[in-house]
């Protein structure tokens, strides 16, 4: 094989005659610029030159300072420098290469010959699909170009619409906002107690932002001391907005002790909320007896007209108990004195099985009474009777001819 030496720009090239097509590497040079090519001496230790074979036969010795970088070809990048010359510059021709390099994973490559394409034709609608292109108003647009013209902006990898990553940024700064509260609630509720009783008090009973709610809600939940939760009681009215009123009511029907359960009722007395109404309402169909009474006390602080129905169909309530068995003996139930439950007899060694007794509330009576100004005791007809003439207009004449 004849070889012919020529030095350029300090590098030695030899063009060898009848060489075959080679490609393996490619090599980042210092000046910036880049050689493809088969690396013929790989087992050069220690290495002071490259000898390169490029696809087109031509030999280069490359100094060991003149490179920078090598990049390893991967096999089907090595035969895509062999049979793209193969593929003619045509519409075919580019579709078919562009499809070769996609059945061999050669992305890039592809979106070369897809760009081509669209050079030749611009709309060539698989070429157009390929590259990402919609058809939109008579125009072919990039997924980002079809976004933006919808108002969408890229934020962390997705689009969004502006209104979303403005309710974004509020929920990050509540969360970071709730975050600052309860560490500083922590802090003012181990002051508690202790010579600083009168600090604490006094950071608690100031704060107005409304996302100490959490923080405050948590502590009226989880904190064994009573005098400490109605404290958080009067925190959380001071707030006076929805939630917090929500959650005043929720504490006024389950927690414990009835110091607690008053506190939040004083709070939501001033506080007309027709959600917090329809609340109490709903737990009068408990089928606790206790929750009934509970909530009648709320029904009382509220005094609205609208719980007149519910609470008159809660003036006597039916509830379930189960007794006898194991032989022991066992009370059976009724309306008691002063209308509580009370033991009727006992049932001795019986089997165990569920009664229905009925409970005369006095709080229901007492939120009645308290609303309408009205008094028909236990007589629940009579108080059906009373609220439906109050409710029909005195000039119209319901009777017929």
């Amino acid at each position: 094989m004849n070889r012919i030496g020529v030095a350029l720009f300090g590098v030695v090239v030899v063009l060898a005659e009848f060489c075959p097509r080679a490609v393996g590497e490619v090599f980042l040079l210092a000046n910036g610029s880049r050689v493809e090519g088969q690396l013929l001496n790989p087992d050069e230790s220690p290495r002071e030159r490259f000898v390169i074979l490029t696809p087109g036969g031509t030999r280069i010795t490359l100094e060991r300072s003149q490179v920078r970088q090598i990049l390893h070809q991967r096999p089907a990048e090595v035969e895509y420098a062999t049979v793209r010359h193969r593929y003619p510059d045509t519409l075919d021709g580019q579709w078919a290469l562009a499809e070769w390099c996609r059945e061999k994973g050669l992305a890039d490559q592809r979106r070369t010959h897809l760009k081509r394409i669209l050079e030749l034709a611009p709309d060539h609608p698989e070429a157009r699909a390929a590259l990402g292109y919609t058809r939109y108003e008579d125009e072919w647009l990039t997924r980002e170009e079809l976004m933006t013209r919808r108002g969408m902006v890229r934020h962390g990898g997705s689009w969004r619409y502006p209104q979303e990553l403005e309710l974004l940024r509020q929920e990050q700064y509540r969360d970071k906002a709730e975050a600052e509260w309860l560490k500083k609630l922590r802090l003012w509720r181990g002051w508690l107690g202790s010579e600083r009783n009168l600090d604490a008090r006094k950071e608690i009973l100031a704060i107005r932002d409304p996302s100490a709610l959490a923080a405050l809600a948590a502590a009226l939940e989880d904190d064994e001391r009573p005098a400490a939760r109605a404290l958080y009681a009067e925190a959380l009215g001071n707030l006076r907005t929805h939630p917090a009123r929500t959650a005043l009511a929720r504490a006024a029907m389950e927690d414990p002790a009835s110091e607690v359960r008053l506190a939040c009722i004083e709070q939501l007395r001033s506080q007309p909320d027709p959600v917090v109404v329809a609340y109490f309402v709903g737990q009068l169909k408990s089928k606790e007896n206790r929750a009934v009474q509970r909530a009648a006390v709320g029904l009382s602080a509220l005094q609205d007209p609208d719980s007149v129905p519910a609470l008159i169909d809660a003036l006597v309530t039916t509830h379930k108990r189960t007794i006898g068995g194991g032989g022991s003996i066992s009370p059976s139930f009724g309306i008691g004195p002063g209308g509580s439950p009370g033991p009727a007899g006992l049932a001795v060694g019986q089997r165990r099985k569920v009664i229905k007794f009925d409970v005369a509330n006095q709080p229901v009576l007492d939120a009645l009474v308290l609303i309408t100004g009205q008094n028909f005791a236990f007589n629940e007809p009579a108080w059906k009777a009373w609220y439906s003439e109050s409710q029909t207009p005195k000039d119209i004449d319901l009777r017929r001819d």
